[in-house]
């Protein structure tokens, strides 16, 4: 029961809630857009300038999710501001930590030369799960 009262940020204020939505339907679009790219780029012979557009697109929306998410950090209590700050220095460490060492496994021909997008949903894994344990620990 506390795992999904967690996930589901109960006993947040409706600001943090709303907040929290609207960096959650950024960080969507963006996967999004991601997802969209990569798929019209791979399977069509695309124009520079519609790439150009995608890519502006794509940064465009991660720009506003990274305001988003800073509007969403200032305006949190101090608890709820170190369970979020400690998430996010977990999924950092964890990342680098797998990345540098897949590095030298790929640098030896071990393993295949890591795609980016796995980085990506380490990082936002580990740091869902660094949330999860932290509304655990502290509330």
């Amino acid at each position: 029961m506390k795992i999904i009262e967690a996930i589901c940020a109960k006993g947040l204020p409706k600001r943090d809630l709303k907040n929290a939505n609207r960096v959650n339907l950024l960080a969507l679009l963006w996967a999004g857009s991601l997802l969209l790219s990569t798929y019209l780029i791979e399977n069509q012979s695309l124009s520079t300038g519609i790439i150009s557009m995608l890519f502006g697109l794509h940064s465009l929306i991660g720009i506003f999710m990274l305001v988003s998410y800073r509007h969403f950090l200032v305006q949190l209590d101090e608890m709820e501001r170190k369970v979020q700050l400690d998430a996010l220095a977990l999924s950092v460490g964890v990342t680098i930590i797998f990345f540098s060492s897949y590095s030298i496994l790929a640098n030896s021909a071990i393993v295949p030369t890591l795609n980016a997008a796995y980085l990506i949903a380490l990082m936002a894994l580990t740091y869902m799960f660094g949330i999860i344990k932290g509304r655990i620990n502290y509330r």
